[in-house]
């Protein structure tokens, strides 16, 4: 019996090779690399394989602040911050139908996101609300179809600052009767928090406080300290808080302050310590016996001599 072998040249040969060539051109493609994106990760959903290699996108994810406008490259694992962080997201393909940036902060928790009509677009993550390690995802819709996404994953952004504050007077040394005014100095990176202060004092060198003033937004206030005892143990604490966060400065040492005269009489107790009753019954009847024996060996002596 012959056996019959097909021949490569059948038509269902052509056919098979067809497919595995489109497939593998269309596995091929998508693949896109970003030399900038660092460990992030890619995602590429593309309908139109064969016009994606004429002109593939490349992100440029970069942040500034008001106080320096110089664009920063954002990476993977990148610390940023300021006050005001603005990231900028901007897609270098000419073929770009719409895009989108997105900020996720899980711990908040919180989301921020902008889409436009455009290839670049930029973001105040302060809107978060608080510090946080974010992941960004940025992605571009292209003209033929094609979506790219790009996920910069622990990228720490700070925008909210912790408040400084220094007590002025007193810090120590002064000696305070009457109305005086307590003054501190604060400032805070972030130019547009209010800052609220809490004015504390403390007559036992910082042990204990007690609170004379709260939510102050000056930065003095007259401490009338007639009614307290006067004592040179004095010592001034201010908190001062943005809402977020919270710092406070002492007096460098303590200080005399107050008019109450403190009680200083002392008891005077006898040291001398007290003779016990027993004793003292016994040297009674020991001085009553040899009065007695004396006088009995005095009439015996009297009768027989």
């Amino acid at each position: 019996m012959k056996q019959q072998v097909q021949s490569s040249n059948s038509p269902h040969g052509f056919r098979l090779c067809f497919v595995i060539a489109s497939v593998f051109l269309m596995l091929s493609s998508m693949l896109v690399f970003s030399p900038n994106t660092g460990n992030s990760l890619i995602t590429t959903i593309d309908l139109y394989p064969s016009t994606l290699s004429a002109d593939s996108p490349q992100l440029n994810l970069t942040y500034h602040t008001p106080a320096n406008l110089t664009e920063i490259a954002v990476l993977s694992d990148s610390v940023i911050a300021g006050d005001h962080v603005i990231l900028r997201s901007a897609w270098s393909a000419s073929v770009v139908n719409r895009s989108r940036l997105e900020v996720v902060a899980p711990a908040i928790p919180a989301t921020i996101a902008v889409e436009q009509d455009t290839p670049t677009l930029v973001i105040d993550t302060k809107t978060l609300g608080n510090n946080a390690t974010c992941f960004i995802n940025s992605t571009v819709w292209l003209t033929n179809g094609t979506v790219l996404s790009i996920v910069f994953q622990n990228v720490y952004i700070g925008n909210y600052f912790v408040p400084a504050v220094t007590v002025l007077s007193p810090n120590g040394g002064e000696e305070w009767t009457g109305v005086n005014t307590i003054r501190w100095y604060a400032y805070d990176i972030n130019v547009d928090d209010s800052l609220r202060y809490d004015v504390r004092v403390s007559s036992d060198l910082g042990l204990t406080f007690e609170t004379v003033a709260s939510s102050l937004t000056e930065k003095w206030y007259n401490w009338n300290c007639s009614q307290f005892y006067k004592l040179d143990t004095y010592i001034v604490e201010i908190r001062a808080t943005d809402g977020i966060y919270f710092s406070y400065d002492r007096s460098d040492s303590p200080f005399i302050a107050g008019e109450v005269a403190t009680n200083t009489s002392t008891t005077i107790s006898n040291t001398t310590a007290p003779i016990d009753y027993r004793i003292a019954t016994f040297i009674v009847v020991l001085l009553s016996s040899s009065i007695v024996m004396a006088l009995v060996v005095y009439y015996v002596a009297k009768k027989w001599f």
